[in-house]
């Protein structure tokens, strides 16, 4: 690139849909001139970035008023925030004339300098990526107004450029908005941004209307109680007439105007889009690309990239990458057609692919100098977010037939293969319990794990990330998922235990006096899984791999068992195989489940079948044993058991130590998983 071009470049950036009045403001009203608007030179108010005759202001003798009359050109006129045909002008009222504000007051036309708006400078800027270089020194300018497309062949750098501009991943050089660095004030500068992957349709969410979507949106990263007319979001976009169609239902081109949609809620001013017209049929295209335009010409910046070329004449600037990620041109689209010599972009693109065009210059500029930064909408509240995506999670499970039918079959299922696969153990639980208690808290943690180990991986690229950006802290998404993890456990407990009861243990002399005892304390081992399980979720790169994991886990807490790891012996193993048995959730809970059964006992049965046995003598009855064979000491001179603890305290401790060890699966694996799952979302560039 020459030294004028390079100059060319860098005036460009800063002047082309900035907005800037040339002449004709202020400017008295006067009822026989009608006022043009426009960037054409002949035009009473000359505004560059405006078409080339924009709008029109006449007096109506009729209506004895001023009227502002919008050309039907892609450049929109805003009066007072809403974009307008024709309009009836009021004493007071704003006129936003592609990023230009007219106050109309006090018989004249004046210009009003609204809050800063938000350029984007980048100054040699260069990044490594799967340890190739994919950029090298791209310096580039664009102010408000601008929209700005990214060109060039299949793997030059447009998503990586993207996505560093985005803050996503490590980049060098230097990257500022109203010359605030970005590095240091990334916290600052994010909110103030609207980034859209080209997957964007995995952002949405398919088992929720558009109106849903919009209202799950708005509690989570708005502020509660901002006025928001879903219904005038959705017409920007031509679609609202699909305000109460699933988003599952919308085609490709109407998720990409939806994700759109849902972005400008949150009133960002720089929109950074990745390839936003990929797969899309030509009328699709044109449409996104003419709302990319609407939006620049309401003072944002947009640089969006893009291989389509049949609708460049829509942007302000085009910045051109050649492969190896080199800079090669950034100006209009006219000047880069004479720069490359031809009318084809896509002659542009053989050349770059070859090799034959662009050279390797550099095209650094002085850093920008700082000014304020556009003020930052308030954010949602902790409850509204919580709320929110709690109620997001349960509509994911009860909205569709088919992930209900999954919710409440599987632990049924299980119940009754239980069931019919262990009736034996059925015909004396006196001597079995022990063994029914192992399988049920075998299955019920399985079932606490299954139901997370995906939740988190599953979201995270890209739902999470862009979370994280728009300002939603990980630890309301976290507690929402714990506050549902609970939930769900202690729904499918109630379905697990419900057929063993009824059909087997509700037949016993203690009946249903144990089911309390038995649904707490199986919700709280699947609560204790489901904490595992979100541990998983997050330390799995792929859902796939967290499923991989799934049966690891699940065997681990079954090897690692008291029955499996004594056995039929009496020696219980010692080292690091006893801290297995004592931390995995089979053991305790176990004993817990079998002391309730004797303590129910005690209570309620008395029979043959059942020796009696009186609360008294429960309570005091003492017995010591071995700690490693479970066998009763006696005393070497008398030969008599020697005295422990009594059936009650055994109980008592039981108890105790179940609870102590979900207390200590929640304190290890939630704050594990938030590290973790912190960790990922850090790691992830949107690759």
């Amino acid at each position: 690139m020459t030294t004028s071009d390079a100059t060319m470049t860098k005036d460009v950036g800063v002047t082309i849909g900035h907005g800037r009045v040339l002449c004709g403001l202020p400017r008295p009203l006067n009822r026989h001139d009608p006022i043009s608007i426009g960037s054409d030179r002949g035009c009473d108010i000359v505004i560059e970035g405006a078409d080339s005759h924009h709008a029109e202001l006449c007096w109506d003798a009729d209506g004895e008023a001023w009227f502002v009359h919008d050309d039907p050109a892609p450049g929109l006129t805003l009066r007072n925030g809403t974009p307008i045909d024709s309009s009836r002008m009021f004493e007071g009222d704003e006129l936003e004339i592609a990023g230009v504000h007219i106050r109309f007051a006090s018989g004249q036309l004046k210009e009003h300098v609204t809050t800063a708006r938000l350029r984007v400078s980048l100054r040699d800027v260069s990044a490594i990526a799967g340890g190739e270089r994919r950029l090298k020194d791209i310096s580039f300018e664009a102010s408000p107004g601008t929209f700005a497309a990214i060109l060039g062949p299949s793997g030059c750098g447009k998503s990586t450029l993207i996505q560093r501009i985005a803050g996503l991943a490590s980049y060098e050089g230097n990257i500022f908005f109203n010359g605030h660095d970005l590095r240091k004030e990334a916290d600052a500068v994010r909110p103030l941004m609207a980034y859209l992957p080209q997957a964007v349709e995995d952002t949405l969410y398919n088992d929720m209307t558009v109106r849903e979507s919009m209202e799950d949106f708005a509690r989570c990263h708005l502020a509660t109680g901002a006025a928001i007319d879903f219904v005038s979001a959705l017409d920007d976009v031509k679609l609202a007439d699909k305000i109460d169609e699933y988003v599952g239902k919308l085609s490709g081109g109407q998720k990409r105007r939806f994700a759109l949609a849902l972005a400008l809620l949150r009133n960002p001013q720089l929109f950074l889009l990745d390839e936003p017209t990929a797969g899309l049929d030509p009328a699709a295209e044109a449409d996104i690309m003419m709302i990319l335009r609407r939006i620049a010409n309401q003072g944002r910046t947009i640089l969006c990239a893009t291989h389509v070329l049949g609708n460049l004449d829509q942007c302000d600037v085009v910045l051109v990458l050649a492969p190896g990620g080199r800079q090669v041109f950034a100006g209009t689209p006219a000047r880069a057609l004479a720069f490359f010599r031809t009318n084809d972009w896509s002659a542009i693109y053989r050349g770059l692919q070859n090799g034959k065009l662009g050279d390797n210059s550099s095209n650094s500029m002085d850093n920008p100098s700082k000014s304020d930064l556009p003020p930052v909408q308030p954010s949602a509240t902790f409850a509204s977010t919580f709320y929110a995506t709690f109620r997001r999670l349960l509509r994911a499970v009860i909205s569709w037939r088919r992930n209900a039918i999954q919710f409440f079959a599987i632990p049924l299922g299980i119940s009754i293969v239980f069931l019919l696969a262990c009736r034996s153990l059925f015909e004396d639980p006196a001597t079995e319990i022990g063994t029914i208690c192992f399988c049920m808290v075998v299955a019920m943690f399985w079932l606490g794990v299954s139901g997370t180990v995906r939740s988190l991986v599953a979201e995270r690229i890209p739902k999470r990330c862009l979370d994280r950006m728009r300002g939603s802290p990980l630890v309301r998404y976290m507690a929402a998922n714990v506050a549902f993890a609970a939930v769900s456990s202690t729904v499918q407990a109630l379905v697990f235990i419900v057929p063993v009861f009824l059909v087997q243990l509700g037949h016993a002399p203690y009946s249903f006096h144990a089911f309390p005892a038995f649904w707490l304390d199986l919700s709280l081992v699947g609560f204790s899984g489901g904490c595992v399980g979100l541990a998983v979720s997050a330390f799995a790169k792929t859902e796939i791999k967290a499923v991989l994991l799934l049966p690891f886990v699940a065997i681990l807490a079954l090897f690692l068992s008291k029955p499996v790891l004594e056995g039929s012996g009496r020696e219980k193993p010692s080292g690091f195989l006893r801290f297995f048995e004592c931390v995995m959730p089979t053991l305790y809970s176990q004993t817990a489940l079998e002391t309730t059964m004797d303590r129910i006992r005690v209570y309620y049965v008395e029979s043959e079948k059942w020796p009696p046995l009186s609360l008294d003598e429960w309570s005091r009855q003492r017995q010591c044993r071995d700690k490693k064979t479970g066998g009763a000491l006696t005393n070497p001179q008398t030969g008599e058991p020697l005295k422990g603890k009594s059936l009650a305290q055994k109980h008592t401790d039981n108890v105790l130590r179940f609870y102590g060890l979900v207390l200590g699966y929640i304190v290890v694996f939630l704050p594990l998983a938030f590290l973790l799952q912190d960790w990922r979302e850090r790691q992830w560039d949107g690759r």
